[in-house]
């Protein structure tokens, strides 16, 4: 999502559905808007698209059903209007499935924003049908919110999680734009596990001992960190960053160390074995379980 203070024509997307979850991301995704002097598109998909006979033997009309779903996204936009009344919002209906409605919007959007479960049939799963799928699939950015959620600030910072891959270094530039906007200091993240010896009992990672190979895995953690730290700064000189290299589950490490934060940000895929995934591993592990915001990097 674009974070600069320039008036642009690309708004800010989020999904609707009057549940507490589509709340939250509203309000955040409004708050968003407003900072980037965005529009933002309120969109309720009311996944009402079904046989074409249907409609022909008057089972349901697809002119009322669309004007239900605009209605519904009228509730939403009504909230932003309430807490923002300088922001132009527009409310929008769709009868494709939201998952669809939101990838369609997408394509002109700077960024989608997203609750993590909503109104569906999968609401009591850890994270929704809507939010997963989206993330792996959307033409631009997506925030998955997880509930009310404060705005990156001096007290509430943004985190990165970089391996050295090309969608990591995206997630820092992107990570040190929001940064920059809100005032907020930036912590990047880069991992690294201590390696085993293997079932012959040879040595880790071709080193003579694991202590040596763990070194080595350490180091270049540091060095993966620095780089995009550097990176960054370079770009971003008044920006206040840190970096920070522990060792363990890249997933478990980015979610403990974002506790504080306001927002964490990743790239859809790291340079693991799972790479070629539309969505890799850590990045999919953490959207279950994240207590802050996730905004994800395409």
């Amino acid at each position: 999502m674009t974070t600069t203070t320039e008036s642009t024509t690309r708004p800010v997307v989020v999904g609707y559905d009057g549940s507490e979850s589509a709340q939250a991301a509203v309000r955040w995704a409004a708050a968003t808007a407003a900072r980037t002097v965005a529009p933002l598109v309120v969109l309720h998909a009311a996944d009402r698209i079904v046989h074409a006979q249907d409609v022909s033997i008057g089972i349901w009309d697809p002119a009322a059903e669309h004007d239900r779903a605009r209605e519904l996204a009228e509730q939403g936009a009504q909230l932003v209007r309430e807490e923002h009344p300088e922001l132009q919002v527009t409310a929008q209906g769709s009868l494709l499935g939201p998952r669809q409605a939101l990838d369609e919007a997408s394509a002109h959007a700077q960024g989608v924003v997203v609750g993590t479960r909503g109104h569906g049939r999968v609401r009591n799963t850890l994270m929704g049908a809507t939010a997963y799928g989206l993330t792996g699939h959307a033409r631009c950015p997506v925030t998955v919110v997880p509930g009310p959620a404060t705005m990156p600030g001096p007290d509430a910072g943004v985190v990165v999680g970089v391996d050295g891959s090309p969608e990591s270094e995206r997630a820092a530039e992107a990570a040190a734009r929001w940064a920059q906007a809100w005032g907020a200091d930036l912590l990047v993240v880069s991992s690294w596990e201590r390696p085993t010896t293997d079932p012959w009992g040879l040595s880790a990672d071709g080193m003579r001992s694991v202590d040596e190979a763990a070194a080595v895995r350490r180091d270049r953690a540091e060095q993966r960190a620095r780089h995009a730290a550097d990176a960054v700064t370079s770009t971003f000189p008044d920006l206040t960053v840190r970096i920070s290299t522990p060792s363990g589950r890249a997933d478990e490490n980015l979610v403990e160390a974002s506790s504080d934060a306001a927002l964490l940000v990743l790239g859809t895929r790291g340079s693991g074995r799972l790479s070629s995934f539309l969505l890799g591993s850590t990045t999919r592990n953490i959207l279950h379980v994240s207590a802050v915001p996730v905004h994800i990097v395409r």
